[in-house]
């Protein structure tokens, strides 16, 4: 068993880091045994375990005991390593210097460590200079800056903490992020932001869809970022506008099936409200952010989405700052879904402090704006689901890839080639990490004059060879709450792993179990699936898995 020593104000941090490395753990009791402690900020006097974790980026009485010099160390000069991934630090950080062994799988690029091991008789203490729980608070509820959005800094911590315990020969049993036959989960999503063009006439976004795909195209063909027939296609596009008004061709823009055709599950984000624009943190109203259709004009759409086993959510206006809107906004969808499920993603990522209370509080399954604008990346530092704190059931599942960030002039600006080896490295990760993958594609996007549907279709052809599941929102926001039901019990000489309840059409569970053996260097090197610490097994239904440790 896992002991967890921390103070009161980082318990609900412990408690969902543990939702996440998902394994066997509890708080400290003073007099027990353990096979590990980990400790932040605090030592209890009388830790009886082989192995101790002692995070802190002040100096604390256990170093001026073992002679340990802390020296605070400016993280936004330089930042420390864990192997392959540069690890972002939030809080305090500190430098540990004695004169034992320094651990090197903890090491700052140049200049200095912050880990130290050291040995106490029996015990081994790793000693390390940051706040563990600290650094997930405020990944959790504050997210991190735009230029370490490409770092999933939560599961490097996880990976930490793993490997330790794995290179100590502790024996524990993991549930990973990982479905049970897939590599990891994928959820494709389209916010609805427009739908039809014949809905826009002398307005901001007539004017830039003309300038976009006439000056504009001419420009990005220049740049390399559109091709001739792409450029073709816009201005085509602009001269079949009067028939498009006059109802004689169809609007390019009202395309909704066409990602029932490309994707394997489809979430669709619609804005409730015709001609609400909301208003911002300051009570200002942009008018800009008023959507120009109602529910009406897409129930032919909406209809055969449902049909194709879609998912149909709120795209909020005012459902993040209100909660007597947003439960408003939640019903105008439920009608028209009849599902007693729905989630939510804010219009434009509006969020504050206080949301997340707000949606869990007006009945939302779980929200999906917890992402960037301007880039693309892990804006809470994780590639999984999560309760924000304060909430009873809402999970958040992160947004990770948008369109517009990946190609707007004004956020990455990037081209095609360089977009796909963004997303490369966004599905090395995953495969290394599993979770959630999260993308959003505009309902436009596939159409003149943004055109970026190669791009998508080359994306989800990636996806596929990757061994994925690919599900919509509320699939992923369930399977994630079936692993928080997982359970951990001991019994003797036992540890039981009971499951929650199955739920038809979701994929099983993985349990992992470490056996506590020692694994090669090579192995731990380079984190590998198949690494022989472990063994594996899927859990399926209710059922109980014990081991004998």
């Amino acid at each position: 068993m896992i002991a967890v020593a921390t103070n009161p104000e980082d318990r609900a941090a412990a408690s969902e880091f543990f939702e996440l490395f998902k394994i066997a753990w509890e708080f400290y009791r003073s007099g027990e045994e353990y096979d590990a402690v980990i400790c932040c900020g605090i030592i209890p006097s009388d830790i009886r375990a082989s192995l101790v974790l002692v995070y802190a980026s002040d100096e604390l009485s256990f170093d001026r005991e073992h002679q340990l010099r802390v020296l605070q160390q400016d993280h936004s000069r330089e930042l420390p390593s864990y192997r392959r991934w540069r690890l972002p630090v939030y809080g305090g950080l500190a430098s540990i210097i004695c004169n034992g062994k320094r651990h090197d799988a903890i090491a700052g690029k140049t200049k200095y460590s912050i880990a130290t091991e050291i040995k106490v008789g029996a015990q081994s203490f790793i000693r390390i200079g940051y706040d563990l729980f600290a650094e997930v608070r405020h990944l959790l509820f504050k997210g991190q800056p735009a230029r370490f959005a490409h770092v999933p800094v939560i599961e490097i911590h996880i990976t930490i903490v793993r490997n330790i315990l794995v290179e100590h020969q502790i024996p524990f049993e993991e549930v990973p992020p990982v479905p049970a036959g897939y590599n990891f989960i994928v959820c494709l999503t389209h916010d609805v932001d427009h739908f039809a063009i014949r809905n826009h006439k002398c307005d901001h976004t007539m004017l830039g869809f003309l300038y976009r795909a006439s000056i504009g195209s001419m420009w990005e063909l220049l740049c390399g970022k559109k091709s001739l027939r792409q450029v073709a296609r816009n201005w085509l596009a602009i001269l079949s506008l009067p028939l498009i008004y006059l109802r004689i061709l169809p609007d390019f823009w009202s395309k909704l099936e066409r990602y029932l055709e490309l994707d394997h599950a489809s979430t669709f984000f619609i804005v409730p409200k015709k001609g609400e624009a909301g208003t911002t943190a300051d009570g200002a109203r942009l008018a800009r952010r008023a959507v120009r259709y109602d529910l009406s004009q897409l129930q032919t759409s909406l209809n055969e989405i449902l049909a194709h086993r879609g998912e149909i959510g709120v795209h909020g206006i005012d459902a993040w700052r209100d909660t007597a809107e947003a439960r408003k906004e939640r019903e105008q969808i439920q009608a028209l879904t009849h599902n007693p499920e729905v989630g939510v993603r804010m219009h434009w990522l509006f969020f504050d402090s206080e949301s997340a209370g707000k949606l869990d509080e007006a009945g939302f399954l779980y929200d999906s704006t917890v992402g960037y604008n301007e880039t693309v990346g892990y804006r809470a530092g994780t590639t999984q689901a999560f309760r924000p704190f304060g909430t009873k059931r809402l999970l958040e599942l992160p947004l990770h890839i948008m369109d517009t960030a990946l190609f707007f002039p004004a956020h990455l600006n990037l081209s095609p080639k360089q977009a796909m080896m963004r997303v490369n490295d966004m599905v090395d990760n995953m495969r290394q990490f599993g979770g959630l993958l999260m993308v959003n594609w505009h309902d436009r996007s596939i159409a003149p004059e943004r055109l970026w549907d190669d791009f998508y279709a080359e994306l989800v052809e990636k996806l596929e060879s990757a061994g994925v599941w690919f599900c919509t929102a509320a699939e992923a926001a369930r399977w994630f709450r079936r692993r928080r039901e997982v359970t951990f019990g001991t019994n003797g000489s036992e540890a039981a792993l009971a499951s929650g309840r199955s739920e038809a059409g979701l994929p099983g569970l993985r349990i992992r179990s470490y056996h506590g053996e020692q694994r090669s260097q090579s192995c731990a090197a380079k984190d590998r699936p198949t690494d022989p610490s472990f063994s594996e097994v899927f859990l399926d239904g209710a059922k109980e898995i014990a081991r004998a440790i």
